[in-house]
């Protein structure tokens, strides 16, 4: 009874003190091209290192605003990190990019950056539309988990990141992560 007391008060202090159950290791960053041509390119980027940091560049070879440009993400598990990727149904059709940037980039990836030092993406907030036209680079960025979600699948995990233009697939690029419990 005294461990599991101990236990508990464990589990409420990790709990506060914000830190997730689970830890995420970058895997691997794959890009593609788009299906007549290609608006955004990320096939600089790359996961270097023991702690699997990401770096590199990406480009938009055109000013991205809301009436033109939409994302789309897939994304795929595999609890046993077999590589048996079954869908999850917590897809996000396409979207207009400012708005999908708004809502996904700013809790997922933003507090993994900072401006001028990790990145020279601008910082993403209300006004931030359209993207602009550019090349950015991101500099060795592990992601800061702790705005996700407490439950997410353990294993591997695959995003597919779809930008389309004009209903048309211009790029984009695949990301596979690998979710652990913390030990």
């Amino acid at each position: 009874m005294k461990w599991a007391a101990i236990y508990i008060f464990a589990q409420l202090v990790h709990h506060i003190a914000g830190e997730q159950e689970y830890v995420v290791s970058n895997e691997q960053l794959e890009s593609f091209e788009g299906d007549s041509e290609t608006l955004v390119l990320f096939d600089n980027l790359k996961t270097v290192g023991r702690e699997r940091m990401i770096n590199g560049s990406f480009s938009f070879l055109g000013d991205m605003d809301n009436d033109d440009f939409k994302v789309s993400v897939e994304l795929y598990s595999s609890p046993k990190s077999d590589g048996d990727f079954k869908r999850m149904v917590f897809d996000v059709p396409q979207t207009n990019i400012c708005e999908c940037f708004k809502k996904f980039y700013v809790q997922f990836v933003q507090p993994s950056v900072s401006d001028g030092d990790t990145t020279n993406f601008p910082i993403v907030g209300e006004d931030t539309c359209p993207i602009p036209k550019g090349e950015y680079y991101i500099k060795n960025v592990l992601f800061n988990t702790q705005d996700w979600p407490e439950q997410v699948p353990r294993g591997m995990v695959k995003a597919i990141i779809t930008f389309f233009t004009g209903g048309k697939n211009v790029g984009g690029f695949i990301v596979l992560v690998n979710i652990a419990d913390r030990q």
